[in-house]
């Protein structure tokens, strides 16, 4: 486990997501020193805190621990490699399209 490049994941979604150190800490009810040294990955973060800051920031827990890069070889894989990075939100949106999408298929 790489908690640099999982500070670096965590950092670049509260960015994006307009959000400040202090305003994520804030919503996760710890101080903003905490949120730096997360983002600088200096610190570990707890399965509590984890699931906290994948909630907020929606991003997959798997996303916030692996990134991206894992390696699909059938497709089936493929489709959970595409669906752990999704947030919660989106994976019930993707499901609600599959369930649409298969009744085509048949």
């Amino acid at each position: 486990m790489n908690l640099i490049a999982i500070g670096n994941r965590i950092k670049q979604s509260r960015k994006k997501q307009n959000y400040t150190q202090e305003s994520l800490a804030e919503k996760l009810e710890v101080s903003p020193h905490y949120i730096y040294e997360i983002e600088r990955g200096s610190k570990a973060m707890s399965l509590k805190m984890l699931i906290a800051v994948s909630e907020t920031l929606e991003l997959s827990a798997d996303y916030i621990l692996f990134g991206p890069q894992r390696e699909a070889s059938s497709p089936s894989d493929e489709l959970d490699l595409l669906i752990s990075t999704l947030s919660p939100t989106q994976r019930i949106a993707a499901n609600d399209i599959l369930k649409s999408a298969i009744s085509y298929i048949k």
